[in-house]
């Protein structure tokens, strides 16, 4: 009985025996009208002066929705985690809690022919300017800003980079959807998609519809991983591959036109 144990023990991914809250502190973001959302943030204990550091803003799934500031990051972020604590450079891991009266995204249906709703939702916007805020504080990088989440977070994901296309330099949405009528504006965003075949939560055609919508808009940079025996959980297997956060932080947002500047 020892000698099973022991080998269940011993194949067990690296990701599992990591305790995310031991890295990500918990924290309480208020803007500025005094609405406020919890997170927890990963970030260098002792930054070097002047020094600007990637950041990744984590959306998580329907399932950790609340208030605990604690369920966010148990969920695919660990396998993330591990990956990055290997990287050579500090990466900066902001989790936000979306309340559990809201949902990141309004109205939100997990149907391939997704409408997006006109207005963001207030957690999506309180995260994206804890984002910001983090950039003014001199401490997140402007141009290698990263978004991912998974399932309501995956469709979070396209949420928010279809809505503010040159806030981050690349996107990872996994197992969620976007409207297919609003690719034009992220056609040359880096973008890896990731979705099982046999998810029965979020049908598959999510992604296949923005992946293909996205070609067609001209995007030569989407990237698309389909796992065959992959149900809806595929975050765990995505995240633990190091291929994946060194594709990420190879990103670069790209530079504005020049008639951006005012």
């Amino acid at each position: 009985m020892k000698s099973a144990l022991l080998f269940l023990v011993l194949a067990a991914p690296a990701w599992a025996q990591f305790a995310p809250e031991e890295m990500l502190k918990p924290y309480v973001y208020t803007n500025a009208t005094g609405e406020t959302l919890a997170y927890r943030l990963s970030a260098p204990q002792f930054p070097e002066a002047g020094r600007k550091y990637p950041l990744i803003l984590f959306l998580h799934g329907s399932g950790e929705c609340g208030t605990d500031n604690l369920q966010q990051i148990k969920v695919g972020l660990p396998a993330l985690m591990s990956v990055l604590l290997k990287q050579v450079e500090p990466v900066i891991v902001l989790a936000p809690q979306c309340p559990g009266a809201n949902w990141w995204v309004r109205g939100l249906a997990f149907k391939a022919n997704y409408a997006a709703p006109k207005d963001p939702s207030g957690p999506l916007k309180a995260a994206l300017a804890l984002c910001r805020s983090m950039v003014a504080s001199g401490l997140a990088d402007p141009d290698r800003l990263y978004i991912t989440g998974l399932s309501l977070g995956g469709f979070a994901t396209w949420d928010a980079i279809q809505r503010d296309a040159t806030l981050f330099a690349a996107a990872v949405p996994m197992s969620g959807g976007g409207d297919i009528r609003r690719v034009q504006p992220i056609r040359k965003l880096p973008i890896w998609v990731f979705h099982g075949r046999k998810d029965n939560n979020v049908p598959v055609d999510c992604s296949r519809r923005m992946v293909e919508a996205l070609k067609q808009a001209g995007n030569s940079a989407v990237r698309y991983t389909e796992y065959e025996d992959g149900a809806h959980d595929v975050w765990d297997r995505a995240y633990a591959d190091p291929e994946l956060t060194a594709w990420l932080l190879k990103q670069t947002r790209a530079q504005k036109p020049w008639w951006r500047f005012w």
